[in-house]
């Protein structure tokens, strides 16, 4: 991913991916593992939310055939796929309670879990857990070449649980399997890990002062907040441009069109500013990212505030907030790339300036969880 040279990038982005592995193996006393399987590689992960991830879905988990008992989420970043279940009561104190199949055609009938090549190796005490599956261990599957292709795969998700109070197993999946065994399984398609992160900038207004540099960690970073006047907005319909990694301050122009070679447009955000029913200064700002990144994780960001520049913790990688500097944040359900923002017009003392950083954050952008909104 290009550098990222801008106000919240510095201040809202970051990436922790750090995790506990064990490898698996295979279980002598299993009665259904007759034969020999060769066991593949499982890793535990005991922090998944710190992983950035480029795909997710979440499907149903069945149980003694008919019991919503919970749910199978599969995810992946650049080199793994990542499978969590989530049982409602808790698993069976047995060692490979747990087990998985990745494969590209479905059997004709239910199959043999205790042949699948994916198991637990430890007893699990709680509700949820998460294992990450390399790819290169899925190279009968597709080759890992550096280059990113979306895959599709079908997953076969073997548990045993407890539901209703007693020991169950359940296979994970919306779909049910073919034959007269009753089994589930589940379609995924890998996403590949890309990201458009920028800002918004008044292309309208190319003389506005909308840059500012600073300096973040030992590197110099150019800062983009655009200063409205509220008597020249009230009224009116305001366009925008947000631009994903630009390293200067130079905008497109209204249709578009490519200034500097780094900068291209995603999408727009129209401005409307107005009185509301207290008489007091507010403003709609509708974000609308173009159509292709329809599917995409969206993160949307937006400071508000007295100040070109918010104030901000560097430490814990927040933005400050009071009555004169807040922060909107929200992400879109994939499939949407709308979306409004109605705020109040802040300024400081009887100045009718105010000054609006709007970010935007597509596919796999390292961003932290969403900030508390400000409570007066």
């Amino acid at each position: 991913m290009k550098k990222i040279t801008l106000l919240l990038s510095a201040v809202l982005i970051f990436t922790l991916s750090f995790y506990s592995c064990e490898e698996s193996q295979l279980d002598p006393t299993d009665p259904e593992s007759i034969d020999f399987v060769e066991l593949k590689t499982m890793n535990k992960i005991d922090t998944p939310e710190k992983i950035r991830f480029c795909g997710e879905d979440e499907v149903c988990l069945w149980a003694g055939q008919n019991i919503d008992a919970g749910t199978v989420t599969v995810r992946n970043d650049d080199e793994n796929l990542y499978i969590t279940v989530y049982s409602k009561d808790g698993f069976q104190k047995t060692e490979e309670y747990l087990k998985i199949d990745v494969v590209t055609t479905l059997p004709d009938k239910r199959p043999n879990a205790g042949h699948f090549p994916f198991k637990t190796t430890e007893i699990n005490n709680g509700n949820e857990i998460t294992y990450q599956i390399p790819y290169s261990e899925l190279t009968d599957l597709f080759d890992s070449n550096g280059e990113c292709e979306p895959h599709q795969l079908n997953i076969l998700v073997h548990v045993d649980i407890i539901a209703n109070g007693k020991a169950e197993t359940a296979w994970g999946g919306c779909d049910e399997g073919a034959g007269n065994a009753w089994w589930y399984n589940f379609e995924y398609y890998t996403q590949c890990c890309e990201c458009w992160c920028g800002f918004g900038n008044d292309y309208q207004n190319p003389d506005a002062e909308s840059c500012k540099k600073g300096m973040f960690e030992g590197e110099e970073y150019i800062f983009w907040s655009n200063k409205f006047n509220f008597d020249d907005m009230e009224g009116k319909e305001y366009a925008l441009s947000l631009l994903v990694n630009p390293t200067i301050c130079e905008p497109q122009d209204n249709k578009g069109e490519v200034i500097d070679k780094l900068a291209y447009e995603v999408g727009k955000v129209v401005l409307k500013a107005y009185k509301g029913d207290n008489g007091m200064p507010y403003v709609d700002v509708i974000y609308t990212l173009n159509e292709k990144y329809k599917g995409y994780n969206i993160q949307l960001d937006l400071y508000n505030g007295a100040d070109r520049v918010p104030k901000y913790d560097l430490k814990e990688m927040e933005i400050i907030q009071d009555d004169l500097h807040r922060l909107y944040q929200t992400k879109l359900t994939p499939g949407e790339v709308t979306h409004t923002f109605t705020i109040p017009w802040l300024t400081n003392g009887d100045s009718k300036d105010t000054y609006i950083a709007l970010h935007s954050a597509i596919g796999d952008c390292p961003m932290p969880s969403l900030q508390e909104p400000y409570k007066p």
